[in-house]
């Protein structure tokens, strides 16, 4: 079989898909009989500095007070340091394999690799390797089909017209083992990669579009590990609906969408046994648990002007949602001490502006709030809210190279403490793309 090499314009999949800078290039080889391999993926490092201040030691009524730690929220306590790292999106090596198209029918395969550097002091390095993409796909009048693992759909357009993909945002620390937060848990919900069945449907006219996902379900996890859910009997079900189009004849770009998550967990007898047994002193005396949200959102763009504000509400989803470090779907405070549902709600509003030449500056503003239970009462530690603001200029210097200058600004603070936490960030860093 001969193989020819060129370079195509084409979509990067998956997160990758914002990832231009004017045009998006990958590799591509294909057969005379029609069979095509692509490769692509992107490369990043900052060099970042981190201040913080003391976490709050005591409650409003003199009390000794702990905050938590939610995974990935950075760390608790006072620190100021500089470090090398891997920012919000990981370092990306891709592959498709596309068959030839036969009965109308597009069938193709995907594998992606993502890596990082950060975490340790270890020389022999302890960055963690990701298989976050591995899937089939078969395209055809109907749409397209896939099977496997990819990125989710809830709160998936939250995350990719966040300008901190490509930055570093919150937890830039050196004792971050995995990829920096970005902006997760500070104006959406984290979707991750999960195994699903996905139909995206075929055009549906008018700028309108579709797609919905039976996703692996996850345990929901309580502050207190009795209270949990994990008989998982049901998959969760996620979809989405978006419109492209422009604002009347002003030439305002738009782009609206709308997308939800539905999951309901049994617990176990165990488990239902000992949550009906509190259910008198204000606990949840159901044998399962519902959890679901809403995310909404707007894009407008003008000439080289561009906002972005999104929005979300939940019940038993928590503050930060999934988190590819293994921590579950839920486990930042979706249930409380007696295994109650918590709401939690949030969003961000960001504007860009493109000088020309590969030149762009952008602002957001943005966080997280989670509604306390009758039982937060007499809980201390308990997150109150996670917001931060931050600023970004990149300077794309070729199609496949960006520099980066970022800088922000977190406040964190807790149900029952005397005092918030604030964190600062800035440094530099570049992409490479391809």
């Amino acid at each position: 079989m001969k193989i020819s090499k060129k370079i195509a314009v084409a979509a990067i999949p998956a997160v990758m898909a914002l990832a231009s800078t004017n045009v998006d290039s990958k590799i591509l080889l294909m057969s005379q009989e029609g069979w095509e391999v692509s490769f692509d993926g992107a490369a990043n490092a900052f060099i970042m500095k981190n201040s913080a201040s003391d976490a709050p030691s005591l409650t409003a009524s003199g009390r000794a007070f702990t905050p938590d730690a939610p995974a990935g929220a950075g760390v608790i306590g006072a620190n100021d340091d500089t470090s090398i790292v891997t920012g919000l999106l990981p370092n990306v090596w891709g592959m498709t394999l596309k068959a030839p198209t036969a009965n109308g029918l597009d069938i193709s395969a995907r594998l992606g690799l993502y890596t990082h550097m950060n975490g340790g002091e270890n020389s022999l390095g302890n960055g963690q390797i990701n298989i976050r993409e591995t899937s089939g796909s078969v395209s055809g009048a109907f749409g397209t089909v896939l099977v496997g693992r990819s990125l989710g759909i809830h709160q998936s357009n939250a995350i990719l017209n966040d300008m901190l993909l490509f930055g570093v945002g919150a937890a830039a620390s050196a004792g971050n083992s995995n990829t920096t937060l970005g902006r997760i848990g500070l104006g959406y919900l984290y979707t991750d990669f999960k195994p699903q069945v996905a139909w995206t449907l075929p055009d549906l006219g008018n700028g309108f579009n579709a797609k919905v996902a039976l996703f692996d379900p996850d345990d929901v996890v309580a502050d207190t590990a009795a209270f949990n859910a994990t008989d998982k009997s049901s998959p969760r079900v996620e979809a989405q609906l978006t419109w492209n189009g422009s604002l009347l004849t002003t030439g305002i770009g738009m782009n609206l969408w709308v997308d939800g998550t539905f999951q309901n967990t049994e617990r176990t007898t165990a488990q239902a046994a000992i949550v009906q047994a509190t259910a008198a002193a204000g606990g949840d005396d159901d044998s399962d648990v519902n959890s679901s949200g809403v995310g909404f959102g707007a894009k407008f763009t003008y000439e080289g002007f561009a906002l972005v504000a999104t929005g979300f509400h939940a019940n038993g989803l928590g503050i930060r949602g999934q988190r590819s470090q293994g921590d579950g779907l839920v486990a930042t405070h979706a249930l409380d001490d007696v295994g109650k549902e918590r709401k939690s709600y949030g969003g961000y509003i960001q504007g860009t502006y493109d000088f020309g030449q590969g030149t762009n500056v952008g602002y957001s503003y943005g966080g997280n709030y989670l509604k306390k239970t009758g039982n937060d009462l007499n809980t201390a530690g308990v997150m109150n809210y996670h917001i931060m603001h931050s600023g970004m200029i990149w300077h794309n210097v070729t199609d496949n190279f960006r520099l980066i200058a970022e800088g922000g600004y977190t406040e964190k603070a807790w149900y029952l403490a005397d005092d918030e936490q604030e964190d600062s960030f800035g440094g530099v860093g570049a992409f490479f793309f391809w």
